[in-house]
């Protein structure tokens, strides 16, 4: 027997846990991975390298590798739902546009999910991330919204939409230009209030927008 107990070089060591431990580890691997490498720097032998598992674990839980990004995905756009959830009982049901957006700055101070998101949207084919509950987040908002104010205030559906879609265009923009976009206006792209400043403005404009007078 070996010094290695008879392990072949560059196995990774075994050691017992249930197949939710290690379908969770094997998960937790491949997003701290894609997240720090992109999706197309990561491979399935790489992953199961730094979960301490066999490359035929990985694919007895996922499959291929694109199975295995799409639920990278998953769990990144649980966690994003999450937060939404929290948002709305925070609010005691009335998710208001400007609080909404909060939600989605603070989702955006985490690079790692800044990365994530942006790698998906350029390859859809792998499935979306922080879009796919959108029409929920809708539903959660047109319900809060027609409990707290009266029949005649409620914004249509198109409206509280158009508030969702330019929220997020706003936050997600801003999040992967506006430093440079600081920088070409002659700021410090550094500045934490220019950032602060370009939320506030943002958050005011489509809060004000929802509940404003319906145009034809």
């Amino acid at each position: 027997m070996t010094a290695n107990n008879g392990r072949a070089p560059g196995r990774p060591p075994r050691r017992r846990r249930s197949p939710e431990q290690a379908r969770q580890e094997i998960l937790d691997a491949a997003t701290t991975l894609v997240a720090e490498h992109g999706p197309d720097g990561v491979t399935l032998a790489k992953v199961a390298r730094a979960a301490g598992v066999t490359r035929g674990l990985v694919s007895h839980y996922f499959g291929t590798y694109a199975g295995l990004v799409r639920a990278v995905l998953r769990e990144e756009d649980t966690h994003h739902r999450e937060r939404v959830r929290a948002r709305v009982a925070d609010d005691a049901g009335v998710p208001y546009a400007a609080r909404m957006l909060d939600v989605v700055f603070a989702t955006l101070d985490d690079e790692r999910y800044l990365r994530l998101w942006a790698w998906s949207a350029l390859h859809p084919e792998h499935g979306t991330l922080a879009t796919d509950g959108l029409a929920g987040v809708a539903d959660v908002m047109e319900a809060g919204l027609r409990a707290a104010l009266p029949a005649d205030r409620v914004p249509s559906r198109d409206r509280i939409e158009a508030v969702l879609l330019v929220g997020m265009s706003g936050a997600y923009g801003y999040a992967l230009g506006g430093r440079s976009w600081q920088s070409a206006l002659g700021h410090d792209p550094g500045d934490p209030e220019r950032a602060t400043a370009f939320r506030a403005a943002l958050s005011a404009a489509v809060a004000a927008y929802l509940v404003g007078e319906e145009t034809a």
